[in-house]
């Protein structure tokens, strides 16, 4: 599996306080709001960027292509609402833009800037460096499922799980993969909140991220 940086206590407490404090609606009408997709989307290819990267990015938007060891599924449908549609879009895009960070070793990414703001920027920047001081990066591939998305007031909070099951660390100088035993760890719950680039309708920034680790509710 790969590791995620605990979050502070700041940080969990503000991402609670946008969830609470807000009026929400989720897309699909109801409590639930979760969407699941047979097909599957990745972020990978063998040429230098995606047909699904491209198609996934708004325009002028920074690269988000991976390395082809590294695949990324989001298995989740598009909601209705448009800005519900832009919003889980480019948080997908943003846990792309942490990854390539990782890759490219660059703690400052340009897609990580481009998708993110405030603590989910920290967040997102602390991730890379975790990587870069250990000189490696991810191989393999993570799903991310059960995607839920609901408004408050003008932003949208864009919620789904991650299994990490498949996905390990490796060493960049040697190739080395560091598999581990699956477990109750591989599970991630994410809570993002987005919103609006600010001079633009069309792109959306995560502000704010939680997540649970060992989120055995996310278990299949």
């Amino acid at each position: 599996m790969r590791t995620r940086t605990a979050l502070t206590a700041a940080a969990l407490a503000t991402a609670a306080a946008l969830t609470l404090t807000a009026c929400g609606d989720s897309d699909s009408g109801d409590d639930g709001g979760t969407e699941q997709i047979e097909g599957a989307k990745d972020s990978s290819s063998d040429a230098p960027k995606s047909p699904e990267a491209e198609e996934e990015a708004p325009e002028g938007a920074p690269d988000v292509s991976l390395p082809k060891d590294i695949k990324l599924v989001f298995d989740w449908e598009e909601p209705s609402k448009p800005d519900h549609a832009a919003a889980q879009r480019d948080a997908a895009n943003y846990i792309r833009s942490q990854f390539r960070g990782s890759a490219e070793q660059q703690r400052n990414e340009p897609a990580a800037q481009f998708y993110a703001s405030g603590q989910a920027l920290t967040y997102a920047q602390d991730q890379i460096q975790q990587d870069i001081d250990a000189q490696q990066s991810a191989t393999g591939t993570e799903r991310f499922y059960r995607v839920e998305t609901k408004s408050y007031g003008t932003t949208v909070g864009v919620s789904f799980c991650a299994d990490q099951t498949k996905i390990y660390s490796k060493k960049l100088k040697t190739g080395e993969v560091l598999r581990t035993e699956p477990s109750d760890a591989d599970f991630l719950y994410y809570q993002i909140s987005m919103s609006g680039y600010p001079g633009r309708d069309d792109v959306w920034q995560a502000t704010s991220i939680e997540v649970q680790g060992e989120a055995v509710q996310c278990k299949e």
